[in-house]
């Protein structure tokens, strides 16, 4: 306590529980501490239930917990100022009680702990997230690390959670973590995302994990603005993960001094469709295909950037180790049984992956625009299957900085563009606005 001596320092006395602080140079009218450490609501099981209207604030921990739960919504909610994130939909992982890469943990409600590095080495853990549950018209700020992470889904089965996340404003969430953390975890099969605001983040935007995910018409900006070697949209190193739709998003102000991406296929991710998206100043390297198949980018506007796409051929050079027999993708691989239905049949091209998993194949660049772009692909045509249907051009195009902007100033000058319809990107009215 003696160590205090400047405002805004403050001690907490652990023993006692009382809080010793400096005060600010302005009057402080008001002073919430809170000691709650677990989420605010638990729900078990439950199904049908709505909750409307709340605002989850001022805790350590986070906002709600859901497992196991069907059609249950959480709609015009606020989640501002907690020390974890706002939602978490299925189970997490009891903390490691060490700094761990990957490892294996006891799954528990209420928390996330040390998901990540669970999922790293059990990547069909089934969360129990439930089904058919919506997260709606909420606001996600000043929160300690990261705003939803939405399970749903069986990666064994590749049944859908059909869990939705939709309609919500994400910024300022990693006070504490600032990597790893995302706006929205989408994990296990068949969730989404649609029609959200994602920035001001350290790092990405949405992480994720799983199949068969779909994340449209959101407006994502100003993010990956602290952490390197990062992506807005990111996965990655298992490519069994595939399904995913990234579609009718507008992807902008991502700084480009760190290795920074739009879409970040790290570590061979394969199997993505990409379509209809507008990337603006959108990273160092709009897409980084790591070495992945099988990913298709069809109708994409490129404007204004360093590097439209790269590839490479990783898992022949320094990444290999993966392809190493017994090794991690024939774990990750047989895990899901990949030679067999379900997956052999919605996924046709594993059955041989493993034939011709040392360069990437079966990508395709086609039908996109690239505006102002310095270099349009880095890597081997054949590598990323880019074709003579994309079209390279200059344009004397006005700096803007917001989706609106963009929409008044650089729509017209770029033909195709008003085909993307703009205005259905980014955040709804505001349902609660109508009362």
């Amino acid at each position: 306590m003696a160590e205090l001596d400047a405002p805004g320092e403050y001690y907490i006395d652990h023993e006692t529980g009382i809080l010793y602080f400096i005060p600010p140079k302005e009057e402080v009218t008001s002073l919430d501490f809170s000691i709650l450490e677990t989420p605010f609501f638990i729900l078990d099981g439950a199904e049908n239930i709505t909750i409307k209207g709340i605002s989850f604030e001022n805790s350590r921990g986070m906002g709600i917990s859901m497992v196991n739960t069907k059609e249950v919504s959480i709609d015009a909610c606020t989640f501002r100022n907690l020390g974890s994130l706002g939602i978490t939909v299925g189970k997490g992982i009891e903390p490691f009680s060490e700094y761990r890469h990957e490892g294996t943990g006891t799954a528990k409600i209420g928390v996330v702990g040390s998901l990540l590095q669970h999922l790293y080495s059990n990547t069909t853990f089934n969360r129990e997230g439930g089904s058919n549950n919506k997260i709606v018209n909420c606001t996600f700020s000043e929160l300690g690390a990261g705003g939803v992470s939405l399970g749903g889904g069986n990666r064994l089965t590749l049944e859908a959670g059909n869990n939705i996340v939709e309609n919500c404003l994400f910024f300022d969430i990693n006070r504490i973590e600032k990597s790893y953390r995302p706006a929205v975890h989408l994990t296990g099969v068949g969730n989404k995302v649609l029609q959200c605001e994602i920035y001001d983040l350290p790092s990405m935007a949405i992480l994720m994990h799983g199949n068969n995910h779909t994340i449209e018409y959101n407006n994502i900006h100003d993010v990956c603005l602290e952490v390197e070697d990062m992506g807005a949209i990111y996965y990655g190193r298992d490519p069994s993960e595939r399904g995913t739709v990234v579609r009718y998003n507008y992807i902008a102000n991502i700084p480009d001094e760190y290795n920074t991406s739009a879409v970040y296929h790290d570590d061979a991710a394969s199997g993505l469709l990409v379509t209809d998206n507008i990337f603006y100043k959108a990273g160092k390297l709009n897409v980084l295909i790591g070495g992945g198949s099988d990913n298709i980018y069809k109708n994409n506007f490129f404007i204004e950037s360093k590097v439209g796409i790269r590839t490479g051929n990783r898992l022949q050079t320094w990444a290999k180790w993966v392809l190493e027999d017994g090794g991690l993708f024939q774990k990750r691989m047989e895990a899901v049984h990949y030679k067999e239905s379900p997956y052999v049949d919605q996924y046709p091209s594993l059955k041989t992956y493993f034939e011709k998993a040392e360069i990437p194949t079966g990508n395709l660049i086609a039908d996109n625009v690239f505006i102002n772009v310095e270099e349009v692909y880095i890597g081997k045509k054949e590598w990323l299957g880019y074709v003579d249907s994309n079209f390279v051009a200059t344009n004397n195009l006005p700096d803007v900085n917001t989706k609106d902007e963009f929409t008044e100033h650089i729509v017209d000058k770029i033909p195709g563009l008003k085909n993307l319809r703009l205005k259905h990107i980014g955040l709804k009215k505001k349902k609660w606005d109508d009362n």
